[in-house]
């Protein structure tokens, strides 16, 4: 934890951006399946239908829609080896006889559009076809008819079309991952923001509305839909999603107001629903999410005041409602946020002065809070000295002082009064703070 904190302090001072990953697993094509080191039992009293020879008949279909003649790993397909030495292809005993449970064909040059005869595989537990960006078409209807699925990730391809209701069916999804590029997957880019103008909006995405059926995954703990084409409204029944430990919307066409059902999803730890065209206000049920540790809701149209109920949040870690229209004054009960890292509020409309016990010694482990681009007045906030282990051999490096203080990005505002020396002392923070807007400033400011 104190190392993590010490770098960060040193990447905010030098310039840098503290950023949150999702933590996606990208599975590669697995090696043969094993049925005897495999067994799936059935829920009593239930029966499925098929034979490992429709399922066999199934992967073939699969691979001569698919050009599996081209692809990056085919070894035994399509031949009279054992459908379980098949690259990427587990089969498992379910309910005494084999059936194949698993493709993992991830990254592995798919072309073309998905059989109707996916259907037939009505013991898979688990479709992985992610990063093929020439997997194209819609989903079939007949993938829905997979109700064992505990794993479907289609993440990066060139799917199109509506998500179906009929998801609403696969009742027993552990993940769902649907997440897109932002940029045209025939075109190489390797996620530099300073290249992507470079670069073509991705047109290959689902979408249409998301079915009010997505409610029904209530074990579903990953759900990642970021730029995906989706549009409309978010559904009310999302906040149905009881087992919801991720929840990725991030870079979609949403729009209206965050559904206060959200409140609901005490189970969630990540929450981003950015770059998207919410509007209305944050709903005050945020503040019920208990398990939280990332609330990212930047870049929409959000108004009114920041709830003051995201201040009972403990477990939060990262607050960014940047870039959005929000109004008021920023809460006093964000500074009862003992385990934050980052605040990033910039690019609103606040207004007031910032709250005198934010940043302070009850955050400790607060290390950024971005408030440029507002309307803020008053002063500047003291600094709040943080004695930190090992901490000297990083001020020998970076210029850092040998404890840490919470970084205040405050510039864009109209701030007021004098730089306290802490500031002063240091220009890597002290270049946060500057300029104020045009009439406004410090009368203490370096010539």
């Amino acid at each position: 934890m104190k190392k993590t904190l010490l770098s960060t302090l040193a990447l905010i001072a030098l310039g840098g951006v503290v950023t949150s990953c999702g933590k996606e697993q990208k599975d590669a094509p697995q090696p043969a399946g094993n049925t005897s080191a495999r067994t799936t039992e059935l829920p009593a009293g239930e029966t499925i239908t098929g034979s490992i020879q429709t399922d066999s008949l199934a992967l073939v279909d699969l691979y001569k829609s698919l050009d599996g003649m081209n692809w990056s790993h085919s070894n035994n397909w399509n031949s009279s080896r054992p459908v379980a030495t098949w690259a990427g292809v587990q089969v498992s005993d379910v309910a005494g006889a084999p059936r194949v449970t698993a493709l993992y064909l991830g990254g592995n040059k798919l072309r073309g559009t998905l059989p109707k005869s996916i259907g037939q595989l009505t013991a898979l537990r688990s479709l992985q076809l992610q990063y093929n960006r020439e997997l194209t078409g819609t989903i079939p209807a007949e993938l829905y008819q997979l109700t064992h699925l505990r794993s479907l990730r289609l993440r990066f391809t060139s799917l199109t079309g509506e998500v179906s209701p009929a998801i609403g069916k696969l009742t027993e999804l552990d993940t769902l991952d649907l997440s897109n590029s932002r940029y045209d997957l025939s075109m190489w880019w390797n996620g530099d923001p300073a290249t992507a103008k470079e670069h073509r909006p991705n047109g290959k995405t689902l979408t249409g509305s998301l079915p009010r059926e997505i409610g029904q995954l209530t074990k579903a703990r990953y759900i990642d839909l970021s730029f995906q084409g989706f549009t409309g409204t978010l559904p009310t029944e999302i906040g149905a999603l009881k087992s919801a430990k991720y929840l990725s919307l991030y870079g979609c066409h949403f729009s209206g107001e965050l559904p206060a059902s959200l409140g609901a999803l005490a189970q969630l730890e990540y929450f981003s629903a950015g770059l998207n065209e919410f509007s209305g206000s944050l709903p005050a049920s945020l503040g019920s999410l208990k398990s939280i540790r990332e609330i990212h809701i930047s870049g929409n149209k959000l108004t009114g005041a920041i709830p003051a109920s995201l201040g009972a949040l403990k477990t939060l870690q990262q607050l960014n409602l940047a870039g959005n229209q929000l109004t008021g004054t920023i809460p006093a009960e964000l500074a009862h946020l003992t385990g934050i890292y980052v605040i990033d509020l910039k690019g609103n409309k606040l207004s007031g002065t910032i709250p005198t016990d934010l940043g302070g010694a009850q955050q400790s482990l607060l290390i950024s809070v971005d408030l440029s681009d507002n309307d803020l007045t008053g002063t500047i906030p003291a600094r709040i000295k943080r004695y930190l282990p090992d901490a000297a051999k990083y001020a020998g490096l970076h210029g850092l002082p040998d404890y840490g203080y919470t970084m205040f990005v405050l510039s864009g505002n109209k701030l007021t009064g004098k730089i306290p020396a802490e500031y002063l002392a240091y220009p890597k923070t002290l270049q946060l703070l500057l300029p104020q807007q045009a009439g406004y400033g410090f009368s203490n400011e370096p010539k």
